[in-house]
């Protein structure tokens, strides 16, 4: 900076009134200033960042131990991972949450409905859509407000998504209503993403990979379905989910043997007659010690390899006929052929096989109590 200082006649003896000179002066503490700049850009680019959160990856490298004393880590009550050293104590706070965010858009004193959103959580098999936001209206609601709900869902996701998750909900809402548990319905979604992604059906065929989606699942967690069972649950025919059966089955099967690396493979688990009977001695209101019989029964049959011509299916209704004959029991055929979707016939069939191996599959504790 420099600074101009004006000197007038008057201040000055010999010079003239209309004779002015300028004298220009430098300020000493112009330097100072670029200096005191200069350093504190210098010391702002010295700092070290600081760590907003930690990698899943960083925290697998050291087996779920603690950073600084590789003690074990648990998740305390604020759900955060916590070091279980007393000395040390570090609580990982800096870890992404990716569930929902609930907020308050009102005031505490109102009298109207509770204005509480909550944020949508991140689904992993709908990634594009779990970042959109969910416009919510009641039947009061203004017309405008219905528009902005209607424009809101056509913009939220992508046609491909929207698809899977109209598909998604019709999976959920048909397994709800059958009793199917939670866990299946979720497995059953991510393996219909799978075949969807790999092969495009229509018609029939498309319904039935949605049921064979289920059927799939219900293997897979030790809870199998007959392809019969899925039909009348899809108000298919037996043809139809047979068919979505296979063709979903050489999908899988096509996708694993062209992955090298074979990280995710399915394992159906084994169908035999002890898979069925708890569920459909549940339906019949029989007691846990004759529950426990049938699955005797049914393990003693597959140990000595009796009457293997009939399906794990059929064989577990003639024994649930064959313990309610022995122990007096009022179960009629219709009811288990109403449980079961088994044939009359072929129960009876199965009932006069199991007949002649009574003594061996029936323990004498058992005659005797019941008769």
């Amino acid at each position: 900076m420099i600074q101009e200082c004006t000197i007038n006649s008057s201040t000055h003896p010999n010079s003239s009134k209309q004779d002015t000179k300028k004298i220009k002066q430098k300020n000493s503490s112009n330097k100072n200033l670029w200096t005191m700049f200069d350093e504190e850009v210098n010391s702002n680019s010295k700092k070290i960042l600081e760590c907003v959160y930690i990698k899943e990856q960083e925290l697998n490298k050291n087996d779920g131990l603690c950073v600084n004393c590789k003690y074990c880590l648990f998740i305390g009550e604020d759900g955060f991972l916590t070091c279980s050293n007393n000395k040390c104590g570090i609580i990982y706070k800096d870890n992404l949450d990716t569930s929902a965010e609930w907020r308050y858009y009102g005031n505490d004193d109102n009298n109207h409905n509770d204005p509480t959103r909550c944020g949508m959580p991140i689904n992993p098999l709908l990634r594009e859509s779990s970042y959109s936001c969910k416009v919510l209206c009641v039947g009061k609601s203004s017309y405008e407000m219905h528009k902005i709900r209607r424009y809101t869902d056509w913009q939220a996701m992508p046609y491909k998504e929207k698809s899977q998750y109209d598909e998604f909900q019709f999976i959920s809402v048909i397994s709800q209503n059958s009793g199917i548990p939670k866990i299946i319905i979720d497995e059953a979604m991510r393996i219909h993403k799978k075949i969807s992604e790999t092969k495009t059906y229509r018609g029939l065929n498309r319904d039935g990979i949605i049921a064979a989606s289920i059927y799939i699942a219900c293997r897979m967690n030790n809870y199998p379905r007959t392809a019969k069972e899925i039909a009348n649950i899809f108000n298919l025919d037996n043809a139809s989910a047979t068919k979505g059966c296979k063709n979903a089955l050489s999908v899988i099967n096509d996708l694993e043997q062209s992955n090298e690396i074979n990280e995710d493979i399915t394992s159906l688990s084994k169908t035999t007659p002890t898979s069925f009977i708890e569920r459909f001695c549940s339906k019949l209101s029989i007691n846990n010690e004759l529950t426990n019989l049938c699955k005797f029964v049914a393990y003693k049959i597959e140990q000595l390899r009796l009457i293997p011509e009939n399906t794990p299916h059929s064989i577990a209704g003639g024994i649930i006929y064959f313990v309610s004959q022995v122990c007096n029991l009022n179960i009629s055929k219709l009811a288990i052929n109403n449980v079961s979707k088994i044939s009359e016939v072929t129960i009876n069939k199965c009932y006069k096989k199991l007949e002649g191996y009574k003594n061996i599959l029936i323990p004498q504790t058992i005659i005797a109590k019941y008769n």
